[in-house]
């Protein structure tokens, strides 16, 4: 069955992120004990626990969902392991793992004159960001930066870019060009060689027969979800593993990643991805 439940948008949408970033995820349910009348009646008085009616989690929280799978999780709420690291590191080299990377990385988006100043700023060459610049909407490529690699997609009006933790602060510092996602959006990842098959059967575009950057948008619970070719990540053992980036709205992350899960993702925390990735 399909992930992708309404019409797909266009790929050179610029209107798909903005649009993401206007849902949010719905606020925590604080649990109090409250007193209740309704026809003058203290329902609290009563005896009945209000509190017990309260809903203890959110349906499609992400962070509650993968609690329910047994993830253990570091100080930045991301999972570190879901109770088998050892297992989790051999689902990434021989099935498809589902890895929540928003600890590690950060979504930002570019527009404006001042976005190519942004990119010198952390490191870019002018010769790189002139060829990316030449790509239409819908391409892209990574980018060497000061720190690190990004991953830089080209859409109407501006970049978005997937850029480690470090080097985002530096883009973030450039100015009003760049505006971080972080509060809004998700980054999730599909690693692994079945990674590209399980894409398609979802329903989503696959983009990760093209060259590196390539990205495309579908929908997904009325909301738009962008779906990039990260490239082949190079292993320990120097194989590649094939990698999808997934940038969602926090208000549906948690319903993607369990879609996922039930096409045959496989729950992976950051520790096995780090023992298998090479340093």
């Amino acid at each position: 069955m399909s992930i992708a439940r309404v019409a797909r948008f266009a790929v050179t949408a610029p209107h798909a992120v903005r649009r993401a970033t206007a849902a949010r995820r719905p606020s925590p349910v604080v649990r109090r004990k409250v007193a209740v009348r309704s026809n003058e009646i203290d329902l609290e008085a009563l005896g009945l626990d209000l509190d017990a009616l309260m809903p203890t989690s959110i349906l499609g929280d992400l962070e509650g969902l993968q609690e329910e799978a047994g993830a253990e999780f570091d100080d930045d709420g991301v999972p570190l392991n879901f109770g088998d690291s050892a297992y989790e590191a051999d689902i990434l080299r021989t099935k498809v793992g589902i890895v929540d990377r928003s600890g590690g990385w950060r979504v930002l988006r570019l527009a404006g004159p001042g976005a190519v100043d942004a990119l010198k700023a952390a490191g870019a060459t002018g010769e790189d960001i002139d060829a990316l610049m030449a790509k239409g909407p819908g391409r892209g490529a990574p980018l060497d930066l000061d720190g690190g690699r990004c991953a830089a997609h080209v859409q109407a009006g501006g970049l978005l870019v997937t850029v480690p933790v470090a080097v985002a602060d530096t883009l973030v510092e450039a100015g009003d060009a760049v505006k971080d996602l972080a509060e809004q959006c998700t980054l999730l990842s599909l690693v692994g060689p079945d990674a590209a098959e399980l894409l398609v059967r979802s329903g989503a575009p696959g983009v990760m027969e093209q060259e590196v950057g390539t990205h495309a948008t579908f929908g997904f619970e009325g909301c738009p979800v962008v779906a990039a070719f990260g490239g082949d990540l190079l292993a320990a053992d120097g194989t590649f593993l094939a990698a999808v980036n997934l940038v969602a709205d926090e208000g549906i992350a948690g319903l993607l990643w369990n879609a996922l899960k039930g096409q045959g993702a496989e729950p992976v925390g950051s520790q096995a991805l780090d023992a298998v990735l090479a340093e």
